[in-house]
């Protein structure tokens, strides 16, 4: 079988770190790289065209999903953001999943992860 990709895009260090090492228990994904901004983000997600995308809505330049926006390549897309969902409205993007920070559990995301791979 092979794996699904996955690039995280999460300016708050402490929790990109939570989120690798959920997201690297999964065994069906490779996780390609956490990105601190939105300008490495954009470079990463043409370059590496992952599938599962986790997306900060406010990050270092650019908003989260701007870069959406702007780039050919729609991965299945995770936000993960401590805004409620109505920010979600102002932005032309699909997304598999929205989670509000913080995580209630790390099932949570693996659920929402496994939602993703399914749509595949």
């Amino acid at each position: 079988m092979s794996k699904f990709t996955c690039l995280i895009i999460e300016d708050d260090k402490a929790f990109a770190e939570i989120l690798e090492s959920i997201v690297a228990k999964i065994s069906e994904v490779e996780i390609l790289g956490v990105c601190d901004n939105t300008v490495d983000a954009a470079k990463r997600l043409e370059l590496d065209k992952p599938d599962i995308l986790l997306l900060d809505v406010n990050i270092s330049g650019l908003e989260g999903p701007e870069i959406l926006e702007m780039t050919d390549h729609q991965p299945k897309t995770i936000v993960i953001t401590s805004h409620g969902h109505e920010v979600m409205e102002n932005y032309d993007i699909e997304f598999v999943e929205f989670i509000q920070k913080p995580l209630r559990s790390a099932d949570q995301l693996v659920n929402a992860i496994y939602e993703c791979i399914n749509a595949a």
